[in-house]
């Protein structure tokens, strides 16, 4: 039950009250007449919010058809009720003049009076809690919105730096090969052209040139090895780096199995499957599993696809609820992947992330 079924409830009752009145006590039509008006605006006000003052046009019915039906002053409940449900009482003070100057007070009277205004009070005070929580429901989700939003937003931007950061650096490398690499091998190329036509024809400088050549590849050679250099990671990276997950987190270290060219796999990509290897070994460890653990990564044409199984598995938070696997999930999802668990069988982990077309080309 609502406070909005609770208000129409009650004023049923009024309205059935009142009809009883008219059948034993009046054939009168005004009353008939005001008994259908009242009911109009109980309609009216279950279907929409109607303004407190509506209930003064009630009211002055009301006490129009008192004189000629005295029963009547019983219907100044429904107005009494509205406005206490309003919670703006003051709107039928003038209730209590008119059925003082009409026909006096009766206990009967007073005593329906003052249930109604009570009972409307209390639904009143009933609303307005509901509106306080739902309103604060209402903001508490969208604060949760927002901050989902804003973190999925800082997961895609990292995965753009990354991937920015990855595109930049392919750049810088062929630059570098085409502008200092190229030229070294170009100007060698063109000295041991010259090397063999003189060496046939038994010129001397010959062997200036042979030595022109090899200065030239050697320092090629130091110009490759200076581009290059920068791209030596600090940490592992790739299988490397699933391997010494595997061996790090896990007091039996599982054996990976890979297929397919892990090669055309790129950086990015692996900023999401490390993190996943690590978040099943670690539920397996911390959960305390017994089974033997498998992981698996495949590389297909289009997709990669880390499986992680721990065959004495439990669901536990496992299940998705934990806030490890939703961030994982978020961080897949920002790149077109998905993470999945089943816990049928033990514990199943997949992440499956799509290769770009540059990447599947490589």
């Amino acid at each position: 039950m609502t406070p909005h079924g609770a208000a129409l409830a009650w004023r049923l009752l009024g309205e059935a009250l009142l009809c009883v009145l008219w059948v034993r006590g009046s054939d009168s039509p005004l009353g008939l007449a005001m008994i259908l008006l009242l009911a109009g605006g109980s309609l009216l006000r279950w279907r929409m919010p109607m303004p407190a003052w509506t209930v003064l046009i009630d009211q002055a019915v009301i006490v129009a058809i008192v004189p000629s039906w005295p029963e009547a002053s019983f219907a100044l409940a429904l107005p009494l009720f509205d406005a206490s449900a309003a919670l703006r009482p003051w709107w039928a003070l003038t209730l209590f003049a008119a059925v003082f100057v009409l026909q006096g007070w009766t206990l009967p009277l007073a005593v329906i009076l003052c249930l109604s205004a009570a009972a409307g009070a209390c639904i009143g005070l009933w609303a307005r809690e509901v509106l306080c929580l739902r309103t604060a429901a209402d903001a508490e989700r969208r604060e949760r919105f927002d901050l989902a939003r804003l973190r999925d937003d800082l997961l895609l931007s990292s995965v753009q730096a990354a991937r920015t950061a990855e595109l930049a650096e392919r750049a810088r490398i062929a630059r570098d090969i085409h502008d200092h690499l190229g030229h070294e091998l170009t100007a060698a190329g063109l000295a041991l052209q010259a090397f063999q036509q003189l060496w046939k024809e038994g010129d001397v400088q010959a062997g200036e040139l042979l030595e022109q050549a090899v200065g030239r590849i050697t320092h090629g050679m130091s110009v490759l090895r200076s581009t290059v250099s920068g791209l030596a990671p600090r940490r592992e990276t790739g299988i490397a780096a699933l391997e010494e997950i595997c061996r790090s987190l896990s007091d039996a270290p599982p054996e990976l199995a890979v297929s397919g060219d892990t090669g055309r796999v790129p950086s990015h990509a692996w900023a999401v499957l490390e993190p996943c290897l690590k978040e099943a070994l670690t539920n397996a460890a911390r959960h305390g599993a017994k089974g033997a653990v498998s992981v698996s990564l495949d590389v297909g044409p289009r997709i990669v696809r880390l499986s992680v199984h721990n065959e004495g598995g439990v669901a536990s938070r496992e299940d998705g609820a934990g806030l490890g696997l939703r961030s994982l999930r978020q961080r897949a999802r920002a790149v077109g992947g998905n993470l999945t668990t089943d816990t049928a069988n033990g514990f199943r982990l997949i992440c499956v992330l799509p290769l770009a077309p540059e990447d599947a080309a490589q």
